[in-house]
């Protein structure tokens, strides 16, 4: 379960991503606005954070800037539904992922984030316990002498 901060002026598409996330197991916080969702990042430290790119009064980049400033390495996925005329690839390189909404936007973001949490957890014990294991095996055994 991760916590996770969404950011966007558009009230239901804040709604239905929280829903979404919620049902896969995560604590949402929401805000719908740039300066709000900085407040609540800095109070909540999210471990992934989703935020809109066209917003009044602060747009998605000076949100994603601010972010990163302070807590580099918090993941955060940017939505915009005009990700390719603004070239936003291009233009947010802070954004670890951007996605376009649209019809594919629901399992491309929840590929994301997915994505983005398993990378940033430093070691998964899955694999600390597959080292071990590995490691067992190399080891040659001696044999009892009876």
């Amino acid at each position: 379960m991760a916590k996770i901060l969404c950011i966007d002026d558009n009230a239901h598409g804040l709604k239905v991503r929280r829903l979404l996330l919620e049902r896969e197991g995560h604590k949402v916080v929401v805000a719908s606005s740039g300066p709000e969702g900085l407040v609540l990042f800095r109070r909540r430290k999210p471990d992934l954070v989703v935020v809109d790119y066209v917003m009044p009064h602060m747009n998605g980049g000076d949100v994603i800037r601010e972010m990163k400033r302070t807590s580099p390495k918090v993941p955060v996925v940017l939505l915009s539904g005009y990700t390719e005329t603004l070239s936003l690839e291009e233009n947010v390189k802070e954004a670890d992922c951007v996605l376009s909404k649209g019809t594919r936007e629901i399992p491309e973001l929840l590929h994301a984030i997915h994505r983005l949490l398993r990378k940033s957890n430093k070691k998964p014990a899955a694999s600390v316990k597959a080292k071990a294991q590995s490691k067992a095996k190399k080891t040659p055994r001696r044999k009892a002498i009876s």
